[in-house]
Order: C-alpha cells, then sequence, then structure tokens
C-alpha cells in the first residue's frame, strides 16, 4: 500500500492522500477548470459578435463594391446589380427549420462586369428555404428566380467540412442539383464544374413578406446559452473531482490508531 502524503484528522476519519492519486487530481482539476473558463469567455465573445451582426443588419444596404472595401464585410447589407441565372438550382436537402424538415435553395447571380473586375462574374444566392413536401420528395418545386434586383447580407464560409467534401454526392432532377449534406464550399465547386465560377461568398437573401422562402439565419451557429452550459458541466465535473478525491481518501480511524495517538 502507497504511503500517504500527509494525513489529517477530521472527526473520527483521517484524509491521508496517497501520490498517484493526488498528482491526478492536481493535473484535471485546473484543466476542468480552465475548460469551463474558456467556455464563459467564448460565450461572452459570441455575445459580442451577436450585436455586432445585430448592428449590422439595422444599417442601410450598400453596393457590393462597396462592402467588398470593408475590414469586415460579412454579414453586411447589400445591394448588387446584375441578372439572376433562371435555370439552374443548387439544393441542400435536410435542412431544418422550426422542427420541420426542409431545403435550402441556392441560385446563381451573374454580376455587372463592373463588379467582375474584382471578383468572378457569378456569386451564390442563399435563395431560402422551403419545406419538404411529403417523404418520397426529391427536390421541391422552386419559383424561377427572376428578380430584377438583390439584397441580401453577405454570408462567408466559416471553413470546409472535410466530410461533407469527401462524401459529396450530387443527383441531377432536372434543373436543380441536389445534396444531402450543407457545405459552402462543395457547393461552390460544384457551380465552378457546371460553368460558374464564384465569388468566395454567398449572399443571403432579404426576407420579402409574399416569398414562398423562409428566410431566417442563424447570426451564430452557437449561442452563448450553448457555451454556458458547457461551462456548467465543466465545473460540474471539477465539483465531482474534488467530492472524489475527499471521498476516497477519506478513511474511518481505527480504534487501536487512535489509542496510539
Amino acid at each position: 500500500m502507497s504511503k500517504p502524503l500527509f494525513q489529517i484528522s477530521i472527526g473520527g476519519r483521517r484524509f491521508a492522500p496517497t501520490l498517484i492519486p493526488t498528482l491526478a487530481f492536481l493535473l484535471l482539476l485546473p484543466l476542468l477548470l480552465r475548460l469551463g473558463i474558456w467556455q464563459l469567455d467564448r460565450a461572452e465573445e459570441k455575445r459580442d459578435l451577436i450585436a455586432s451582426l445585430e448592428a449590422k443588419s439595422s444599417e442601410q444596404s450598400i453596393s457590393l463594391e462597396r462592402a467588398l472595401q470593408l475590414d469586415n464585410p460579412d454579414q453586411t447589407k447589400v445591394t448588387l446589380a446584375g441578372q439572376p441565372v433562371p435555370d439552374l438550382h443548387l439544393v441542400v436537402d435536410n435542412q431544418k427549420h422550426e422542427g420541420r424538415l426542409g431545403y435550402e435553395i441556392y441560385g446563381l447571380w451573374q454580376i455587372e462586369p463592373s463588379v467582375g473586375k474584382s471578383v468572378p462574374g457569378y456569386v451564390l444566392v442563399s435563395r431560402g428555404w422551403l419545406p419538404r413536401q411529403d417523404f418520397y420528395q426529391k427536390v421541391p418545386t422552386i419559383p424561377t428566380f427572376e428578380d430584377q434586383k438583390l439584397e441580401g447580407q453577405l454570408y462567408f464560409s466559416k471553413g470546409a467540412n472535410q466530410i461533407v467534401a469527401q462524401n459529396a454526392q450530387w443527383q441531377k432532377f432536372d434543373d436543380a442539383w441536389l445534396i444531402g449534406q450543407f457545405d459552402l464550399e462543395t457547393i461552390a465547386e460544384k457551380a465552378g464544374e457546371i460553368g460558374y465560377h464564384t465569388a468566395p461568398f454567398v449572399v443571403r437573401q432579404q426576407a420579402e413578406p409574399n416569398s414562398p422562402f423562409v428566410r431566417q439565419w442563424e447570426l451564430v451557429a452557437s449561442p452563448p446559452e450553448k457555451h454556458i452550459a458547457y461551462a456548467i458541466q465543466w465545473f460540474g465535473m471539477a465539483l465531482v473531482l474534488i467530492i472524489l478525491f475527499m471521498v476516497l481518501n477519506l478513511k474511518r480511524e481505527r480504534q487501536d490508531e487512535s489509542a496510539n495517538g
């Protein structure tokens, strides 16, 4: 049996931790606490980010040229001149809205040559979400993309989803290409294969009262509340570790030891 590092009498018990459990405790406890604090910091970062994005959403739309000159054009409201590509859509299946399955529909917008000097000639446009009508439906009935002007918010990719990219399987249905999972870079790559080389961002169309599309996007993928929940979990694990360390190293004193003491 390992020799205790020290002994402390507490009532009728003796707290006598040994070397290996103590080292494990001293290594794990700071790690768990730091992870909890990191999640609290992430929650604060998300609050600041959401506040910034909400402020952007209340601003007036500007031209794409002006937006791309900003230090951080992500989520900036823009107006684009040009024309839609009417007979082509890239459809992402298995997209949920308020618990209902559906599709996110991407179209293509041809921008004017003056803008095209700084970006490719086409822009991916998220037209919004359409519901799945029944289990057997492959692609939805998509309204023709014939908008006279394009207004929305810029959205820049936050990084490729390698799992989706490596396992992307497209299906062709008339004027629509269907993929089962979302990855913005994979969608842009498919548009390029078809012959439409796109800018490194998406325009998420602004909501319209009579549109069949639902246009409600989350400002951030993980809200601050989720990081708070993670922090509570880490701090809870730290508390459990402290309790276990105390309980497992707290022994009842034997009568002969008490007598000798």
